[in-house]
C-alpha cells in the first residue's frame, strides 16, 4: 500500500532534521523555523554589506513540500568553490547566489544536533546573514538580510527517490499514456521504470521529428517525457550523473516567467507565429501546437519555427534522411527600455548603427540580457538573423 501524503511528509521532515551536508550535491532547502522552502525565480538581485536590507527578490520563499516535488527552481547544487568549506555557491535554474548577489557565500553548521546551517556573505569585515523576512504563518515568505538569528537557520536535504524526491507531474495523457516536458538545469536519468525521453531534432512536413534519449539526460536539455504514471510520484527520477547535450536538439527552454515588478520582468512573449508548445492536436494525439499563452511557462520545452509553419506538428519518429534543423537558428530578440533580451542561441554580438561591434552576448540559449550603454539603434546578429532595436 502506498503511504499517504502526510507519512511522507512527517517522514521527510524527520530525515531533513539530522541531515548535514555531504560534499557537492543536489538539495532542498528550507527554513528551520518558518519551514518555507527556497525557490530561485530569478537572476537578479543584490546584497548590500553597508546597508541592513538587500534586493533578493529573486529568491522566494514557500511551504509545502509537495509543492517542491516537481519543481525544479527548488533543486539545488550545493558547490564548494575552493575545496575548503569556506566559499560555496547554491545552483539553480542557470544561475546561483554568487552570480545573483556578486558574492560566494557561506555555509556554517549552527546546530549539528538539528542539522542547522547559516547562509551567509562577509565583504571589508561585514557579515549579512540570509533569512525568511516573513513573520507570520503565511505560505509566501520574502528573504531578508539582516543580523544572525532564529529566523536565519537552514536546513539542506539531500534529494533521493523516496521522500524528498523529484517526479515529473504529466501535462498531458493520451490513451493511458502520459506525457509533459522538462527544461531544469540538473541532469537526471529515470529512477521509475517505464520513463523516456525524447528530443525534437527536426521540423518538416507538419510533423516534429523525435530522437530518444538513452541514458543520462544532461543538464539543460530541453526534452519531452513520456512518464509512468499520472502523479508525480509515479515518474520519479535520478537527479545526477555525466551526459552530453544532444547537438542536434532543436527544443528550446526558459528558466523564468516573472511579469511582476516584485520579483522582476523576466519572461519570453508568446508568439503563435514562431512558437509551438506541447499539447493535444485537433485529432486528440499529443503533438507541438500553437497556444493561448501570454508568455512561456518556466522550466518547459517550446519549439522555434519559421513563420508559415503548420499550427500542428505530429510527433514522429520515421525521420526521413536530411531533415532539415528547422529552429537551430532561430532567435528571439526583444529589449525593454536599454535592456537587451536574446534567447535560443548560443551567442548573439550588438553593433551599433555605424557597424561598430559594442558587445557580445554569450550562453543565450535559455536567455540572456545585456543593458545597452545608451538610448538608440542596434543591430543584433543572432544566428542567422539580423535584428534592428531601439532602445530608449
Amino acid at each position: 500500500m502506498k503511504k499517504s501524503i502526510a507519512t511522507l511528509l512527517s517522514c521527510a521532515i524527520a530525515i531533513s532534521a539530522s541531515a548535514l551536508i555531504n560534499g557537492d550535491g543536489y538539495y532542498r532547502v528550507h527554513n528551520a523555523k518558518t519551514e518555507r522552502y527556497i525557490y530561485v525565480l530569478d537572476d537578479k538581485g543584490k546584497l548590500n554589506f553597508q546597508a541592513t536590507t538587500a534586493e533578493l527578490g529573486a529568491i522566494q520563499l514557500w511551504k509545502g513540500l509537495e509543492n517542491t516535488i516537481s519543481d525544479p527552481a527548488t533543486v539545488i547544487y550545493v558547490m564548494d568553490l575552493n575545496g575548503k568549506k569556506q566559499d560555496y555557491d547554491l545552483q539553480t535554474q542557470g544561475t546561483g547566489v554568487n552570480a545573483i548577489i556578486d558574492y560566494p557565500v557561506s555555509i556554517r553548521l549552527a546546530d549539528k544536533n538539528k542539522g542547522h546551517y547559516s547562509i551567509f556573505g562577509r565583504n571589508s569585515g561585514l557579515t549579512r546573514y540570509i533569512g525568511d523576512g516573513t513573520r507570520s504563518t503565511a505560505k509566501r515568505g520574502y528573504v531578508t538580510s539582516l543580523e544572525n538569528g532564529e529566523y536565519y537557520r537552514w536546513i539542506f536535504t539531500p534529494i533521493d527517490t523516496e521522500t524528498n524526491y523529484f517526479g515529473i507531474a504529466p501535462e498531458l495523457e493520451d490513451g493511458g499514456d502520459y506525457y509533459s516536458t522538462l527544461y531544469a538545469d540538473f541532469p537526471f536519468s529515470f529512477h521509475s521504470a517505464g520513463m523516456k525521453a525524447y528530443y525534437v531534432c527536426g521540423v518538416g512536413s507538419g510533423k516534429a521529428y523525435i530522437k530518444e534519449i538513452d541514458g543520462t539526460v544532461a543538464k539543460g536539455t530541453p526534452v519531452i517525457i513520456k512518464a509512468s504514471g499520472a502523479t508525480a510520484s509515479d515518474n520519479r527520477l535520478n537527479i545526477g550523473g555525466s551526459a552530453q547535450r544532444p547537438a542536434d536538439n532543436v527544443l528550446k527552454g526558459v528558466y523564468f516567467c516573472n511579469d511582476d515588478d516584485v520579483i522582476h520582468y523576466n519572461f519570453i512573449e508568446y508568439d503563435n507565429k514562431t512558437m509551438r508548445v506541447l499539447g493535444r492536436l485537433s485529432d486528440g494525439s499529443i503533438g507541438f501546437t500553437t497556444a493561448d499563452l501570454k508568455y512561456l511557462p518556466r522550466n518547459k520545452a517550446y519549439l522555434i519555427v519559421p513563420a508559415g509553419t503548420p499550427d500542428e506538428l505530429h510527433l514522429s519518429t520515421d525521420i526521413p534522411a536530411g531533415i532539415a534543423e528547422a529552429a537551430a537558428s532561430t532567435a528571439i530578440v526583444r529589449v525593454d527600455g536599454r535592456t537587451l533580451y536574446v534567447f535560443g542561441v548560443e551567442s548573439a554580438e550588438i553593433f551599433n548603427i555605424t557597424g561598430n561591434r559594442i558587445a557580445t552576448v554569450g550562453n543565450a540559449e535559455a536567455g540572456a540580457s545585456l543593458t545597452l550603454p545608451s538610448a538608440g539603434l542596434y543591430l543584433v546578429k543572432a544566428g542567422n538573423t539580423v535584428t534592428k532595436i531601439l532602445a530608449r
